[in-house]
């Protein structure tokens, strides 16, 4: 009985001492597990840090979702449904197949990847959509319900600030779902009058006033699409600034030379009586010749004059030389017409026209634009390009004496490519006319020497040359355009016209106040810079730039008390009528 007992307490202790051994083998077996570089996931797998990468999955929005895996292995014939609780448990996501997700791992090794690609490897051909804080996984055909439930689809509104509604319309139709809609504001008014007077709808009445706005229905994954199709789009555009500079130059020389004969004090022979005959020729002359050389026209003249008898040799010359040299600028949005024009308006009227019940009726009034005209659209490429529609024109007139315009132009339409900042001559004309005239008497016009008494030369050469050039540059931004420094141009031009006025005048006077009441106020004169500016303002009450410097001293003089302030300038005001003459 007791060798009974001690044998069952043996067998007991060997049992314990198998199942000891067994644990500490799997233990062991566990330990070895975990800290190798590869780590099983007979039951769990082990996270470690690494690099995030973040996969596009259909249906979601790319997001890392914590914790990045650097290498994991699953058990072989492990389920999808378990290693999805692995990684919701390891990885704390809340992670919710479908009851219809089922089927094995295909795969044991996963190396250096995120959370997203070991979750998508995990459910293979199964999807996946992220819904707040939870991950739903479904089968290709649960998905493909799930997406097409139009209880799903939510609106969004965009404002767009450089896209037009119905352009932006255009482009998100196409990547809208069937189910998908899109509306869109009513379309601003476009473009302005021009030539016209104030017309009664100009103001636009209730026209929406806001920036055009679009509104989409659809699913939440298509308005994500929508969203960063418009933030690609909706962008502020380029614009392009043309420097065109045309030059006009026309050169005319004109030759002219002759004798100039003439009998019984050049009397004419027409209408001739038998009493003028006798009363001495008074009223005609047997012979009368004008001559060749044009003596209505100025020039050198040489000649001798006997009794009735004069004969003179006429010379003259006429050079012409005009240039006119235009040179417009304007900016403009890229693919928008732009246009500059600066000229005068020649007004005329057509032909009289006589009515049905026989009437005349004056011809409508009409205008011919004369001067600088420059109209180009240009369209930017991005290497650095610049495509234009370009029409420069430079034109003079005037009305004959029929009250019919005639018009003397240079001009030119292409369509070229030019490089941003580059200059190119876009048109050139070089063009001499030679016209030589001789009026002679036959036969006596041809003898050497004794023939030039009998003739006229009349030489005129005409040199007329035209140059287009154009500069385009490409505008990103409004103050690559310089216009602080047009700004100081208008400046100076303006500070030298007030130079040219005489000292005596007004303006000229305020002028030179403000001057010198800037230079007091610089060389810290406050107190004579006050009285300075309040002797201008005394001759120009509007003086802007006076008004500002004055209140600008006041300002900077506050700290002295405003009783100083005020003694000041009633000093300059008690001053005023007696500096008045004093500055004559």
């Amino acid at each position: 009985m007791v060798h009974s007992k001690k044998s069952r307490t043996k067998r007991v202790a060997q049992i314990l001492a198998v199942w000891l051994t067994g644990v500490v083998c799997l233990t062991t077996l566990v330990i070895g597990q975990v800290n190798p570089p590869v780590m099983p996931a007979a039951t769990a797998g082990r996270a470690a840090t690494a690099s995030d990468t973040e996969p596009a999955v259909e249906g979601i929005t790319t997001d890392t979702m914590g914790q990045a895996i650097q290498t994991i292995t699953f058990k072989k014939d492990m389920t999808i449904n378990d290693a999805l609780r692995f990684l919701a448990m390891k990885y704390q996501k809340n992670i919710v197949p479908t009851s219809r997700v089922e089927g094995m791992v295909t795969v044991t090794n996963l190396y250096d990847v995120s959370f997203e690609e070991a979750l998508q490897a995990v459910i293979g051909t199964n999807k996946y959509e992220i819904q707040g804080n939870f991950i739903r996984v479904y089968t290709p055909e649960e998905f493909e319900q799930v997406k097409a439930d139009k209880r799903r689809m939510e609106y969004r509104f965009f404002n767009l600030y450089y896209l037009t509604a119905e352009e932006a319309k255009k482009m998100v139709t196409a990547i809208l779902s069937q189910d998908g809609s899109v509306a869109t504001s009513s379309p601003a008014k476009t473009g302005v009058p021009t030539g016209d007077s104030i017309s009664s709808d100009a103001s636009g009445g209730d026209n929406l006033a806001t920036t055009d706005t679009i509104v989409v229905r659809d699913y939440p994954e298509k308005l994500i699409e929508v969203e960063d199709l418009l933030n690609t789009l909706d962008v502020r555009p380029q614009q392009v600034l043309i420097e065109a500079t045309i030059l006009s130059a026309t050169l005319t020389e004109d030759f002219e030379m002759g004798f100039d004969l003439n009998f019984a004090a050049g009397a004419s022979i027409t209408k001739t009586t038998a009493a003028g005959w006798a009363n001495g020729g008074q009223a005609g002359s047997p012979i009368d010749i004008g001559g060749f050389a044009g003596t209505g026209q100025t020039g050198l003249k040489i000649g001798v004059t006997a009794g009735d008898i004069s004969m003179f040799i006429t010379a003259l010359e006429t050079l012409t030389d005009v240039t006119i040299l235009a040179n417009p600028k304007i900016l403009a949005i890229n693919k928008q017409l732009g246009q500059v024009y600066i000229g005068t308006k020649l007004g005329y009227r057509e032909g009289d026209v006589i009515t049905d019940g026989g009437a005349t009726q004056q011809g409508a009034v009409k205008f011919l634009d004369t001067g600088t005209k420059l109209s180009f659209r240009p369209y930017i490429g991005n290497d650095g390009y610049i495509r234009m529609d370009i029409h420069p024109k430079d034109s003079t007139g005037s009305l004959n004496a029929q009250g019919v315009p005639d018009e003397i132009s240079a001009e030119l339409l292409t369509n070229i490519v030019v490089r941003d900042g580059e200059t190119i001559v876009i048109g050139g004309m070089f063009r001499d006319q030679i016209d030589n005239t001789r009026t002679q008497v036959p036969l006596l016009g041809d003898i050497p020497f004794i023939g030039e008494a009998f003739r006229k030369t009349d030489d005129i050469v005409k040199r007329q040359e035209v140059m287009v050039l154009l500069t385009p540059h490409i505008i990103n931004e409004p103050h690559e355009v310089d216009g602080h420094l047009r700004a100081e141009d208008v400046k100076r031009k303006r500070w030298g016209t007030y130079e040219r006025l005489n000292w005596i005048t007004t303006a000229r006077m305020a002028e030179n106040s403000y001057a010198r009441a800037a230079e007091f106020f610089s060389n810290g004169d406050s107190h004579s810079a006050l009285e300075e500016l309040n002797w201008a303002l005394h001759l120009r009450p509007t003086y802007l730039e006076a008004i500002r410097l004055r209140e600008r001293i006041v300002q900077y003089r506050g700290s002295a008390g405003d009783d100083v302030i005020e003694r000041i300038m009633i000093d300059a005001i008690q001053k005023e009528d007696t500096k008045k003459w004093n500055r004559f």
